[in-house]
């Protein structure tokens, strides 16, 4: 079993991977996050003003901070339940990361949020053309995620391990990242219309080759319309995506 650092580090990365190229502020008290019994700010470890997205590690402790008391947990829940529900109440989506979860369980939740934050951008009043980039740029993000997903999926501990080495790589500045001004040079095109997976249907994977819908069953609630579908590939081998992930890697195949 890895330790919490070692997944916290895997974390660290998987969000700079995910997120390259966008805005992002750390240990963040935006002028709306304010605990209202107290008056004071809260914290979040991340956040992407420009589309709405924050990130809280859950289980960090300050250095040489001891085991916390039971009213001290009671206090820290409390602080969790008024940040979510400013962040809902801002339009901010927050993903909960607890570094020893389940990474594939975590990277679906980051999916839907991401769905929800394209789907907010879509709504705001915007210029069209910075609209547009908007989308774009979350669409990468979400395609990102797709393939980190998938990665994971194959030997999970093994990846989270990699994963945290990069990221010590990446903070001690060995590894090269795309800048704010490059990513927004050259976006991705947003995936056409989306398809509508049924059992039994054939369709063919970009990287996997053809195969046939074993299963679909809905994801998440019931107003983000996603959908977890199972293929089985003409390889043997049997995989399961989210429908707004494989979007545009899939085709029908008559």
């Amino acid at each position: 079993m890895q330790s919490f650092g070692i997944a916290l580090s895997a974390w660290r990365e998987i969000l700079a991977r995910i997120f390259e190229g966008f805005q992002r502020q750390d240990n963040a008290s935006p002028p709306w996050l304010v605990n209202p019994a107290t008056k004071r700010r809260l914290k979040l470890d991340m956040y992407y003003p420009e589309i709405g997205f924050a990130v809280r590690f859950i289980g960090l402790t300050a250095k040489g901070q001891g085991r916390q008391s039971d009213w001290e947990v009671l206090e820290e829940e409390q602080r969790d339940q008024t940040r979510a529900e400013l962040c809902r109440q801002n339009q901010v989506q927050l993903l909960l990361i607890e570094p020893l979860e389940d990474p594939i369980k975590l990277m679906d939740t980051l999916a839907r949020l991401l769905l929800r934050s394209f789907r907010a951008m879509d709504q705001r009043d915007l210029p069209e053309a910075d609209r547009q980039r908007g989308l774009r740029r979350i669409d990468a993000a979400r395609s990102r995620a797709g393939e980190l997903r998938s990665l994971i999926n194959r030997e999970p501990e093994q990846m989270m391990t990699n994963l945290a080495a990069s990221g010590r790589d990446r903070e001690a500045g060995l590894l090269n990242t795309i800048s704010q001004t490059e990513a927004a040079a050259s976006p991705p095109v947003l995936a056409g219309p989306p398809i509508q997976f049924e059992v039994g249907q054939r369709v063919a994977h970009e990287r996997f080759g053809e195969g046939v819908v074993t299963a679909c069953s809905p994801e998440g609630e019931p107003e983000e319309e996603d959908m977890r579908v199972t293929i089985l590939f003409d390889a043997d081998q049997e995989r399961t995506f989210l429908a707004s992930i494989v979007q545009g890697k899939l085709r029908s195949v008559a």
